[in-house]
Formats: C-alpha cells, structure tokens, sequence
C-alpha cells in the first residue's frame, strides 16, 4: 500500500506523518470531509468511513478532539481508497475469506507505519516485544495518535497477545490482536484482574493471572498483563499469553491452551445467540467455536456490516447496495 502511494504521490510519506489530513486536503483525487464521530462510524475500526459513491471519493473522518486521531482516521480511509482503486491490492483482497476483515486490518497496518516508520518504532520497542509503558513512550515521543502506536506494537508481539486502549472506565477503545481473539469495541474490561488493578492505581501494574472478557461473558485463556496510563483519560494494556517482555521469564501455563470440548457456548452471532456444548474444533482463523448452525466469530463480523434495505426490510451484506443507497441492488432493480 505503501508503494502505491509513493507512486501516485512521490515525497508524500513525509507530509502526511507531520499533518496527514492539511495533506489529504489538498489532493485532487480525495475529498476530507469532518463530521461529528456520531456520524462518522462504519464497519472501520476507526470513527471514520470511505465513501466511494462521489466524485471524487471521500475519505470520510470524525472530528474527535484529538488531532493525532483525525490523522490517523484519515490514514486509515486513505488506506481504504488505496486499496479499492488499485487492481493489484484490490485481486488480494479476494484470496481472504473475510476480506473486508483483511482490509479493514491492512488499513491499520499501513496508516500506523506511514504515522511510526520502522526506525522511530524500533526506537522504544527492542527485540523483547512491546511494555506498556514502552507505548506510552511511542505515543509521547512521535506524533502518532494512541491507536497507531497500538497497531505498531502489536507487530512487535513474539507470541499471541493483544496491545489495547481503554478510557478511564476501563472500557476498551481499540485493540490491536496478534494471534488471538482481541477484546471488542466498546466492551467493558474492569472486572478483569489487569484492568482492576490500573484503574486503582497511578502507576505501572502488572498481573500474571488475568484475561480479557468477550461480548458473550466468556474470557479468554489465562494472560500475563501490563497495563499503564497514557495520561489520566487513556489506559494502555499489553496481554499476552507467553513472552512477556517485562519479565525474565514467561512461559506458558499448563492451562494456556486447555480443551473447551465439552464447555457449553453461546453464538457470537446476536441473530442466533444459540446455546450450544463444544464438540469440534474452533475456527482456525477467529478461534471462536462454532455453533450447529456454522457461525463463528467471523459470522458476527460480517453480519454486524449487514445492512437494512428500507424497500424489501431485509438485511444484506454492504456489497448488494450501491455506494450508501439505503436500498439493495434487488429492489433498485425490481423498481426500474
């Protein structure tokens, strides 16, 4: 992705890491528009969406107070744009199962290392792995937003493990995974023992014995955990499941990776929801059981991106509507 740009705007790495969107306004081939973050979600991992439907495309951001989150927001669509108007990044997207899953997570990816290039990275992050401190370090000595230094410390993970923002209630914000299931957006983390423990105090604290809560009330395997504060609104928290980098010794536990044949589940997807025991392997590529019906954790994924067609009331996946057309392809074309 990296590449492309480079191609259709020579020198322009530069510019967009001092200022990405005073850079993006002034090209000719996007349009910036600012709405409130309200406004602004989609499927994205970020308050942000591309639109593809005006001419030119609009990368489409929301006005969070945080200038460093607009920038990365902005990044982030541009990603987008970069990916849906180029053929040869576009012919990748088609070998991913959940394709939209893959972009949207390349999309991170790339607006984090146009924001933190490899040599400001590996400046505060050694071969050990990422501390939660060491983000906090990314995050005061870079103009990087929270989040982009959240994505390029969890490409620094030596094992499965999760790099995640939370507000000051111990809810997350963003989660950048490597490896494992990561908590969702907008979950509530302050029963977890790491969590807990940061929200009581001021300081760096560490657990060897915590986990992250999924939307269905499970958790995860047993983490070793650091969490520490990115100022008094932002708590910053590192999850592995071996490897920690800041202890001596990290390895796995005996129940790391224990058997969940027999366990009872409930379907990640909220329209099925069905209670069911465990009797064959989970998803290789979500980690989350399947329920009889097939759905898994990338069933949900997709299905929270379907979309309400307000002609025939049914939902559809985004691709059976134009641009954001509130009626699917079908009823446009019964209606003509």
């Amino acid at each position: 992705m990296i590449t492309v740009l480079e191609r259709r705007h020579p020198g322009a790495l530069v510019a967009l890491r001092e200022s990405p969107l005073n850079e993006l306004g002034k090209w000719p081939d996007v349009v910036v528009e600012l709405v409130s973050e309200r406004d602004g979600g989609s499927w994205c991992s970020v308050a942000g969406s591309y639109r593809d439907d005006t001419e030119p495309p609009t990368l489409v951001v929301g006005a969070s107070r945080s200038y460093r989150r607009r920038g990365f927001t902005g990044l982030h669509e541009l990603g987008h744009h970069l990916q849906q108007t180029d053929p040869g990044l576009g012919q990748r997207l088609f070998a991913y199962q959940d394709s939209e899953a893959f972009e949207d997570a390349a999309c991170d990816a790339f607006a984090a290392r146009v924001l933190l290039p490899d040599d400001r990275a590996r400046g505060v992050i050694d071969g050990r792995g990422p501390t939660a401190p060491g983000v906090v370090d990314l995050f005061r000595s870079s103009q990087a937003s929270r989040e982009a230094c959240c994505v390029r410390a969890a490409e620094y993970l030596t094992g499965a493990g999760v790099v995640t923002l939370l507000d000051a209630t111990g809810t997350v914000i963003f989660a950048a995974p490597r490896g494992m299931v990561p908590p969702a957006r907008g979950s509530d983390q302050s029963a977890t023992p790491l969590i807990t423990a940061a929200l009581r105090a001021s300081a760096t604290v560490e657990r060897d014995n915590t986990f992250v809560t999924f939307r269905n009330g499970a958790t995860s395997d047993t983490l070793y955990g650091q969490a520490a504060w990115c100022d008094q609104d932002y708590l910053v928290a590192v999850l592995v499941s071996d490897n920690a980098a800041w202890r001596p010794f990290a390895l796995p536990r005996p129940d790391t990776a224990r058997s969940r044949f027999g366990s009872w589940w409930t379907c990640e997807t909220e329209t099925c929801s069905e209670i069911f025991q465990i009797t064959e392997p989970a998803c290789t590529r979500c980690g989350i059981p399947r329920c009889p019906s097939g759905h898994c954790g990338c069933t949900s994924a997709r299905a929270q991106k379907d979309r309400l067609c307000d002609t025939c009331f049914l939902k559809w996946p985004p691709s059976r509507f134009d641009g954001s057309s509130p009626t699917c392809r079908t009823c446009v074309e019964e209606s003509s």
